[in-house]
């Protein structure tokens, strides 16, 4: 009996075998047929027939189904059909094994995507929303609304209302439970159901704990998924929450090295995904896979490594684009392309088409925004239909403008448009010119392309000046012995000396740079307006920034803020004290300390009895404060509360040094403060829709000066019409 059983399946066993080897070679002799159609009668359509029926009735015969995918391929190629596309990309992803095959349709691929007229005609269609937008907003995955955050709570805005296309309709604020709501990072699960924002942070400068919630699109009792440390630049750590809407994706920074995890929406331990440092994860759409930015920098770009895919259960992560400053990564709604921003290309969106393994599928595409705009902030998402949500910034303009003291109609006397900001404008002292910084010549307009030794981009100025009466601005003369002496975008002081010959400032020198500090080592120096000189008055040596310097009213002295640097690439500040020095150099005299709380904005009073300045607390509430100091007994009193002063302010003093003034930015006015019992004055500018940063006071008393940015709203817009037309 057993004899005969293995007999029979030996016989089974045999007869299997031999199918399978004829299967074998009819297979292959099928597709020998076709390359002698294809190759030698030259009857591409018969020949695709033949590999046709070879994937139909061999689908386990993978040699030859690589084979056979590559020549439909080279027949569509042939005939001139977009399908040979398809057939190359179905050897890339659905054979990986098959290295030549493969090898080779990458090849053919790459080479056709690179030929193809891409985008053919894009077209920027805008959604007229009546809302300010904030600076996160986040697409549904069915492309109908858009999540936004407005007064610290959460609202779905619908992109079409009863006006038709183009016009947003009544927005619907979903109950938080009270749960304040933050502008920045906002993610949809990818059935509409569930929505992923950070709290609102305690203060708005830094975030010491990033918690990241996840609530129903219905509504209800929002659900703390993580709390994580997001340090100084939190902002640029978008949170992704999965298709399935069980997992999100996050960034954190822990012994100041950022990576990204993964963890589950019900509660559990968070998952390392990336070795390398990295931020701004995207899952994919089926789930799979997770693009992010690599960097090192806790979320600056000086330091990036490009646009990466990697498996979510873990594997070899793929470099996709190269770009060093690539951010904000966005699927396709099928998976098959990603499209992404450059901050050196701020008018471009990018595209890249990639496969299965996540690697690149040709060269990325770009796509300019329209005219009038200045970039684009963000993309929202990636609809179904192809269309891509855009945040764009429209373009905006700079100014100088100088106003009455009593009020009335403000003057401008600068205007730019290329986005060369004017800062901390200066009066010269016979009130004829105004004194100003700028970029230098071919510079970013936030002058921060230069790169320091540790690999990052450090802001830095140069004065111009402009007739008070108004006119066209231009640089004054560098130093004549070429010394690179480089200013500060903010609280540099730039005050000018009471001769009127001569500025003092805080500024740095490529010496001065350090790849051990966030900031260079700066120090005061003293420069001529006519480029005659140019003296360095501090010198000592430490991880210190002199800012903010002023000078005494006979001109012997000056008084400054020293900020202590922290040692570890943060842009984090020590301890600041104020400091007087003799105006020809010397041994710096600590005259206030400041207790652990920021100083800025100092100034010196016209009588030299008093210095003003601004304190804010470094610990909550985080409140800011007008301070006088008098010089002689050294005793400091707070003049008055100034809420959310930053280092947009700047005071100014009255030429009787009874008063204070200063531009309230928040509110678009300028405040006239009573040194002796705090009281003020408004003083409104009268222009609508302008931000103003920077100020003082004219020697004589009439006019104030300060810089104003008009524009740069952000509207949301749809790229639509971007992907190549089919032959």
């Amino acid at each position: 009996m057993k004899a005969r059983y293995f007999i029979a399946v030996s016989l089974v066993l045999a007869f299997t075998g031999l199918i399978s080897v004829n299967a074998q070679q009819t297979a292959e002799q099928l597709y020998q047929s076709g390359l002698y159609k294809e190759e030698i009668e030259g009857e591409l359509d018969a020949a695709i027939k033949i590999y046709e029926t070879i994937i139909n009735e061999y689908p386990g015969n993978r040699p030859v189904g690589a084979k056979t995918y590559l020549h439909i391929g080279l027949c569509y190629e042939k005939l001139g059909l977009n399908e040979a596309q398809k057939a190359y990309r179905k050897v890339v992803e659905g054979y990986p094994e098959q290295k030549k095959e493969v090898a080779m349709a990458r090849e053919n691929l790459n080479r056709l995507l690179a030929s193809v007229d891409v985008p053919r005609k894009p077209t920027f269609r805008k959604i007229r929303i009546p809302t300010e937008l904030s600076w996160s907003v986040r697409l549904s995955p069915d492309g109908k609304n858009l999540a936004l955050v407005s007064d610290k709570k959460l609202w779905a805005m619908p992109l079409e209302g009863n006006l038709g296309p183009g016009f947003s309709g009544p927005p619907v604020q979903i109950n938080t439970e009270g749960t304040e709501v933050d502008g920045y990072g906002l993610s949809w699960s990818n059935d509409g159901k569930w929505i992923a924002f950070n709290e609102f942070p305690t203060t708005a400068d830094t975030l010491p704990d990033c918690a990241t919630y996840v609530v129903s699109y219905k509504g209800g009792n929002p659900r703390k998924i993580i709390e994580n440390f997001g340090g100084a630049r939190w902002r640029y750590f978008n949170i992704s929450l999965s298709p399935d809407g069980k997992q999100l994706a996050f960034t954190s920074v822990e012994d100041k090295k950022q990576h990204i995890y993964t963890v589950p929406v019900e509660g559990g331990n968070p998952k390392q995904l990336t070795s390398m440092e990295a931020r701004e994860p995207v899952f994919s759409p089926d789930g799979a896979k997770v693009a992010y930015i690599a960097g090192k920098n806790i979320g600056k770009s000086e330091d990036d490594l490009g646009l990466w895919v990697m498996p979510v259960k873990g594997g070899t992560p793929q470099l996709v684009v190269e770009a060093a400053k690539a951010y904000n990564p966005v699927w396709s709604a099928d998976g098959s392309m990603i499209a992404y921003l450059d901050r050196t290309q701020v008018r471009q969106i990018f595209i890249v088409r990639i496969d299965k393994t996540g690697q690149a599928v040709g060269n990325p595409i770009s796509i300019n925004t329209p005219e009038g705009t200045s970039g684009v902030y963000l993309l929202a998402g990636w609809t179904p239909e192809n269309k891509i949500g855009t945040l764009l910034l429209m373009e905006a303009a700079d100014a100088i403008y100088t106003l009455p003291v009593k009020g009335g109609q403000a003057a401008m006397i600068l205007y730019n448009t290329e986005g060369a900001q004017p800062t901390q404008p200066r009066w010269s002292r016979d009130g004829k010119h105004i004194l100003y910084t700028t970029p230098p010549e071919g510079e970013h307009s936030l002058g921060i392309e230069h790169i320091s030794a540790s690999g990052r981009s450090i802001g830095w100025r140069i004065l111009a000046s402009v007739p008070a009466s108004g006119g066209n601005g231009k640089p004054l003369p560098g130093d004549k012995e070429g010394k690179d002496i480089r200013l500060f975008n903010y609280q540099g002081g730039n005050r000018v000396s009471p001769d009127g010959k001569m500025i003092i400032a805080g500024a740095w020198t490529p010496e001065d740079v350090s790849s051990e500090y966030f900031y260079p080592k700066a120090r005061l120096w003293k420069l001529a307006i006519d480029g005659s000189e140019s003296t360095q008055i501090t010198k000592e040596q430490g991880p210190f920034l002199d800012s903010s310097p002023c000078w005494s009213p006979d001109g012997t002295k000056i008084a400054f803020v020293r900020i202590q640097l922290i040692n570890g690439n943060t842009d984090e500040m020590g301890d600041n004290d104020i400091y007087v020095v003799d105006s020809s150099g010397g041994e710096p005299e600590v005259l206030v300390s400041g207790d652990g709380k920021g100083i800025f904005s100092l100034v010196w009073s016209p009588d030299g009895e008093m210095l003003a300045y601004f304190t804010n607390e470094k610990e909550p509430p985080f409140a800011t404060y007008l301070n006088v100091t008098n010089i002689k007994n050294r005793e400091s009193r707070i003049v008055s509360e100034v809420p959310n002063a930053g280092l947009s302010y700047e005071l100014a003093w009255s030429p009787d040094s009874k008063k204070v003034a200063f531009n309230d930015s928040d509110n678009n006015i300028i405040k006239v403060v009573s040194i002796s019992d705090g009281g003020f004055n408004e003083v409104k500018t009268g222009l609508a829709d302008v931000f103003m940063y920077h100020f003082d006071w004219s020697p004589d008393g009439e006019r104030f000066v300060f810089s104003g940015w008009k524009g740069g709203v952000n509207e949301f817009w749809f790229l639509e019409h971007f992907l190549p037309e089919e032959k």
